[in-house]
């Protein structure tokens, strides 16, 4: 999209100055000069166009100093009401809907149960255009815009031409999607691997920036992995880099649900773990298909008080698990590998298992100073990053929208 000014740079610091606000939240004037290496002149001219454009607001002046020295800085910050993104999350006969504000916060989430491998590529158009149609209709009042949608997907697909290549949770492939979306809703559509999503917003975390070179493997239903390599996603030829969960433990062993054998999400993934303990254990009831949290919760307790069954299949999974890491710190030789996901409420019980097998597939120079960490999964950080990645992808249309309209 045209911007009504040629002034790249100008252009440039504009969108420098909107996304520190939304990373740092309220800054000063002079502080955000400081932070993106631009004058304090430019940052007032440029604050002052976006308060009259109504992308940002002021706060009111912080507390007057005791000494009664200096006026208390006057802080500015995003207006939230300014625009607004959709991100859905698909997976396993269930999506998410939740809208996020221009500050990046979440607003509002539903969860659906839905028989998505029932579906066709033309019933999930239908329902998602039914869905995001009704969340727009009852959330998006007093908002100035709808930027963006991001359609979060588990499996392979192409951000290029929004395409849903293959999903576990849908039974067909090489499905357009986004044009359509975007055509119904007049905006932009993001077609997003959902371990991407989460990798996105990881990696700019203040714990994890100095580590470029970062691989983030999802454990949940399914397992994913993301791939940055010098910050940037390593998607592949077609999107379908990094499928660790699909990458092979044990050839001809456990059913996966891509239909292969042998998979590492066919040992590691909850449903994976909830079908190997079923037989053997009292668990909660409910769908052994798609385990719930409450039925995970007590499986990979009986883990952790060492019933003798529940550590047998934790310490499978976590060899599973233990392989596959250490094939992509061979390949890869990543500064950091973060386990995260729900499926890490179990990592635990699966740690001392993966760190042996590890130990036992490398020599000490291939694992060099790659570190493993986990991070607790108390978000869902896959809705999180994708609405972080919608802002980005779309403020420059926001941008050009608010000038359009402040200069009519």
């Amino acid at each position: 999209m045209p911007l009504p000014s040629t002034d790249t740079s100008r252009h440039d610091n504009t969108l420098a100055v909107i996304r520190t606000l939304r990373d740092q939240g309220p800054v000063a004037r002079v502080d955000l000069g400081t932070l993106n290496g631009i004058s304090s002149a430019t940052v007032t001219s440029i604050s002052a166009e976006l308060l009259q454009q109504g992308l940002i607001q002021e706060r009111p002046p912080e507390t007057p100093r005791p000494s009664g020295r200096g006026r208390p800085k006057t802080l500015i910050q995003l207006n939230p009401h300014a625009a607004c993104v959709v991100c859905i999350k698909l997976s396993i006969n269930e999506i998410q809907l939740v809208v996020g504000d221009f500050s990046g916060q979440v607003r509002h989430s539903e969860h659906h149960a839905v028989p998505t491998l029932t579906l066709s590529a033309d019933d999930l158009e239908a329902l998602l255009e039914e869905k995001i149609s009704a969340v727009c209709a009852q959330q998006l009042k007093g908002f100035q815009r709808l930027a963006g949608i991001c359609l979060a997907v588990q499996g392979v697909v192409s951000s290029q031409s929004g395409t849903i290549i293959w999903s576990p949770a849908l039974s067909f492939r090489n499905a357009p999607i986004s044009a359509q979306l975007a055509e119904r809703f007049h905006c932009s559509v993001l077609l997003e691997n959902d371990a991407n999503c989460i990798a996105s917003l990881l990696a700019g975390q203040p714990a994890y920036v100095n580590s470029p070179n970062l691989v983030v493997i999802m454990l949940g239903y399914g397992i994913g992995m993301s791939v940055l390599i010098n910050g940037v996603p390593f998607l592949g030829a077609n999107g379908s880099a990094a499928e660790f969960g699909h990458s092979k433990y044990q050839p001809g062993g456990a059913l996966c649900a891509c239909g292969r054998r042998g998979c590492i999400e066919a040992y590691a993934s909850d449903y994976a773990l909830y079908r190997a303990a079923a037989d053997h254990l009292a668990l909660p009831a409910g769908d052994s298909a798609h385990p719930s949290e409450q039925q995970m919760q007590a499986l990979t307790q009986l883990a952790l008080q060492g019933d003798p069954v529940a550590q047998r299949i934790y310490e499978e999974a976590g060899r599973a698990l233990g392989i596959g890491v250490a094939n992509v710190m061979a390949l890869f030789n990543p500064d950091l590998v973060l386990i995260t996901g729900s499926g890490v409420r179990g990592f635990e019980a699966m740690q001392t298992a993966m760190h042996g097998a590890i130990d036992d597939a490398l020599v000490a120079e291939l694992k060099g100073t790659t570190r493993i960490e986990s991070c607790a999964w108390d978000r869902d950080m896959t809705c999180m990053g994708g609405i972080a990645m919608t802002l980005t992808a779309t403020d420059a249309e926001t941008l050009f929208d608010s000038q359009t309209k402040s200069v009519s």
